[in-house]
């Protein structure tokens, strides 16, 4: 579905299947049913960010100009982003309204992609031990003869370009990564990490998703 948003803000040209293409319709009429303020509220709640802002910005530049030498101009794209996060609602024009609306249209297709693998994924339970005040959390699989130690800790830099546009209430203020590391015993002697998550518990279950994807074979580390 993300790559259907792509097709249809003229950045990517690719054949896209109709159930994605048409799931993006549905999302893209949600959204322009949607004001300025409406827009904003959503954008909070969802946790918008600079780089989904950029990206929409971006991505409406593009539009209006589509035989430019540079489709996407970084510098204007930013500027536009910028205002975007400095103005009210009220006092956005056409192109920041537009903007948000491409970003919101995106992250949505994002996490609709995402509900859709989680839907299509087998997870393997393991048994997690906790450390650090649920700052880590540590276990270990066995399949075809091989130990796999599994981590699942805070990420050491989340990027600034991560933490959203505007603040919600329920969200925290510093923004915190997690990530995951499989390594086969002996320890050290292979090892596959994947970052940044938005909490813990999707670290875990991406983390038992890859378990089972190594146990029955289908990857390797």
């Amino acid at each position: 579905m993300c790559a259907a948003t792509y097709v249809r803000a003229g950045l990517l040209n690719a054949e896209v299947p109709a159930p994605s293409d048409t799931a993006v319709l549905c999302i893209r009429r949600t959204v322009d049913d949607l004001g300025p303020a409406d827009l904003c509220e959503l954008a909070r709640a969802t946790a918008l960010n600079r780089d989904d802002l950029s990206w929409g910005a971006a991505a409406v530049l593009a539009q209006k100009d589509p035989g430019a030498a540079d489709l996407l101009d970084e510098l204007a794209a930013h500027t536009l982003a910028q205002e975007i996060a400095e103005r009210s609602p009220c006092h956005w024009g056409r192109d920041h309204t537009e903007a948000v609306r491409a970003a919101l249209y995106r992250s949505l297709a994002d996490l609709a992609d995402a509900l859709l693998e989680v839907s299509e994924s087998t997870p393997t339970p393991l048994d997690w031990t906790v450390h650090d005040n649920g700052g880590r959390y540590t276990a270990t699989a066995a399949g075809d003869g091989v130990t796999y130690d599994v981590l699942v800790h805070t990420a050491q830099h989340a990027p600034t370009a991560a933490a959203p546009v505007w603040h919600h209430p329920s969200l925290p203020a510093v923004p915190t990564g997690w990530q995951w590391r499989i390594t086969s015993a002996p320890a050290g002697r292979a090892s596959q990490s994947y970052a940044p998550f938005p909490s813990a518990l999707a670290a875990r279950h991406t983390a038992e998703c890859a378990i089972t994807a190594l146990t029955a074979g289908r990857c390797g580390l």
